[in-house]
């Protein structure tokens, strides 16, 4: 049997994951992967988002103007300000696929994080 939280639960554990975003004393990152290498590093918003409706939607826009490798990248990770993971597991996709972040024309176009428990 799956645990269902309801949106009170869900919007307090996604402020939760946004207030350790952006703890520290600057913007986090978010970090684009190759298998295990890193192609960019682009600089979050602060604040990082805001929650709708169990929604978190991250503010601002995540485009990276000079990548540090090249390769077709398939998971992502997003770290505070200090450099310690936050998010891990982020899947990376093309329009119409299942990931989490979508990449078309090499611009994120979508960064979907839904709840998971």
């Amino acid at each position: 049997m799956s645990v269902t939280y309801g949106i009170t639960a869900i919007n307090a554990r996604l402020q939760g994951v946004v207030d350790t975003i952006d703890g520290g004393g600057s913007n986090a990152s978010f970090k684009l992967y190759a298998g295990s290498t890193l192609l960019s590093t682009i600089s979050m918003a602060r604040p990082c988002g805001t929650i709708d409706s169990g929604v978190l939607t991250f503010s601002g826009t995540l485009l990276d103007p000079s990548a540090v490798a090249t390769g077709t990248a398939d998971t992502a990770t997003i770290e505070d300000s200090a450099g310690v993971l936050v998010i891990s597991g982020l899947t990376v996709g093309i329009p119409l696929s299942a990931s989490d972040i979508i990449v078309a024309m090499g611009s994120i176009v979508r960064l979907s994080l839904l709840d998971r428990p």
